[in-house]
């Protein structure tokens, strides 16, 4: 068995055990189980990287631009110090909401990629996105995979916009939305003062109620 091979068994056994100690409602044990979590994922990352360090060694160097095609289809040629930049970006918003959360007496816990766990048990996917289109951001996480979600909209200029769209949301308007390629789209857009989710046989629904709201987290 090769490193990462045990590096990810190791990952399939903590998950497990997360998932046993949220079911138990074992708060600590999900925390501390996480943290071991965090650790493997960073010695997977760090392997990945040894690996593609070791590949690219006697290739050409890179070229300075390169075809990055999102989750929307869109192609586009992007520096690849922006891509560099546009992932900083996501994992500060990422972290600045968590801080902010736990100043609001929310703990969530990283699970895997873009999914957390709060101390109830339920899953929050958190997305960040940034302004590509005047007044409009698209986001995606993995389908099936939360119960509740953070849209971190950040604009051209000002504070990040904090959506939190709690597990009744989705029972409401969770089948209308649209899917594709194994995750869940959303589509924000600002009219005005108003930021609206933009939803298939929907005028938009209002998100007014669920910008900064951390009480939906608990």
């Amino acid at each position: 068995m090769d490193p990462k091979e045990q590096l990810n068994k190791k990952k399939d056994n903590i998950l497990n055990q997360i998932a046993e100690f949220a079911k138990r409602g074992e708060s600590q044990k999900v925390l501390a189980a996480g943290e071991k979590l965090n650790q493997v994922e960073k010695l997977i990352e760090r392997y990945e990287k040894l690996v593609q360090d070791i590949s690219n060694f006697d290739k050409e160097p890179p070229q300075k631009t390169e075809a990055i095609i999102n989750n929307w289809g869109a192609s586009a040629p992007i520096k690849t110090n922006i891509v560099t930049v546009g992932r900083g970006i996501g994992k500060t918003a990422r972290m600045a909401f968590l801080e902010k959360a736990y100043e609001n007496g929310i703990h969530l816990q990283n699970i895997r990629g873009s999914i957390y766990q709060a101390e109830s048990g339920r899953r929050v996917g958190i997305a960040v996105a940034t302004e590509r289109k005047a007044n409009r951001w698209f986001l995606g996480l993995p389908q099936d995979r939360f119960e509740d979600v953070v849209l971190l909209c950040k604009p051209d200029s000002g504070e990040t916009i904090e959506i939190i769209l709690p597990q009744f949301f989705f029972s409401e308007h969770g089948d209308r939305m649209s899917k594709s390629s194994g995750q869940v789209k959303f589509n924000v857009a600002r009219r005005g003062n108003v930021y609206v989710l933009l939803v298939p046989e929907t005028d938009g629904i209002s998100l007014s109620e669920y910008i900064g709201n951390f009480s939906l987290l608990k």
